[in-house]
């Protein structure tokens, strides 16, 4: 891959990253419940992406919602949503984005076991910098971590299925064209969110005008723009380094906490901050350098 089109995708990488990084706030603040959140989240942006149905290109590559692994990846990510919005009403925002940051160590792991030939040398050593670096911009001292298990285990959880979520559609992505594919995952997210809501008893309307934003908004920001772009990023690099980037958002979700919400920011946030990104410099060093594949022994070359 040409050095020009890496940097673009970097750099469209960190906006992504800072769009999503506003979910946690958002969710924090509206007044439903964690799994209406997800289903109008999810809804919002189906509707958002309904004017692209009047391209024929479009519409001829709807016959793959047949195709049960993109069933399959629309629950992941609706799995994904459902717990990452749920973790939120047990921790605090710096303990949920904490355990959401083992999300590229899942992804590593499924890639190791599932696609070696995407493995880069040394790339596990980037994840261990930027994990340490989450841990300390999130929680400042080990007081408060596991305080509130329950939204700790959601996290966790969250961050395994956002990973299975990334990794699954991988190949699909090689014969399926973006925009067909994303909204026939977010339709799919959608119905299964829907079908939960639905046995579960939840109210569908009757909420605050404020919320009604917060799901647009969540819509518009985190989901249209911030996982559209880790979904088109993960065609050109690997889902870990992806994954990766993504732990950019303690930084950013620390500070807009600490700024809208009054929660507390510790002094060790700048060295957190430091070790995330020499993590995520070291992680795109590595992938620069070429692929690893552990099945032939043999170092190849990235164009």
């Amino acid at each position: 891959m040409e050095k020009t089109k890496q940097n673009k995708i970097y750099f469209l990488l960190a906006i992504g990253v800072t769009v999503i990084s506003t979910s946690g706030i958002l969710i924090k603040v509206a007044k439903a419940g964690p799994l209406v959140i997800a289903f109008y989240r999810m809804l919002f942006t189906i509707l958002l992406m309904t004017p692209l149905l009047k391209k024929k290109s479009f519409r001829d590559q709807l016959v793959y919602f047949k195709e049960a692994r993109l069933i399959l990846v629309g629950f992941f990510l609706a799995s994904h949503f459902f717990l990452w919005t749920s973790a939120f009403e047990y921790t605090s925002v710096s303990n949920a984005v904490i355990f959401m940051a083992l999300q590229p160590l899942f992804t590593y792991l499924l890639e190791y076991f599932f696609a070696r030939e995407d493995l880069r040398p040394g790339i596990i050593s980037g994840i261990i910098f930027a994990m340490i670096g989450s841990i300390i911009i999130s929680i400042g001292s080990l007081s408060t971590l596991f305080t509130k298990v329950w939204g700790d285990i959601l996290a966790i959880i969250a961050a395994f299925f956002a990973a299975a979520y990334l990794f699954t559609g991988r190949s699909l992505r090689e014969r399926l064209d973006y925009f067909p594919y994303l909204f026939i995952i977010y339709t799919y997210a959608t119905l299964f969110l829907g079908i939960l809501a639905l046995f579960t008893g939840q109210e569908f309307s009757g909420y605050d005008w404020q919320d009604y934003l917060v799901f647009l908004g969540l819509a518009l920001g985190p989901t249209l723009i911030g996982h559209s772009i880790l979904n088109y990023s993960v065609r050109i690099l690997p889902a870990t380094l992806v994954s990766l980037t993504i732990l950019l958002e303690p930084i950013l979700t620390t500070i807009l906490a600490w700024v809208i919400l009054g929660e507390g920011i510790n002094r060790v946030t700048l060295m957190g901050g430091i070790l995330i990104l020499f993590g995520i410099y070291r992680a795109i060093i590595k992938n620069r350098q070429g692929v690893y594949n552990t099945r032939t022994g043999a170092l190849k070359e990235i164009e």
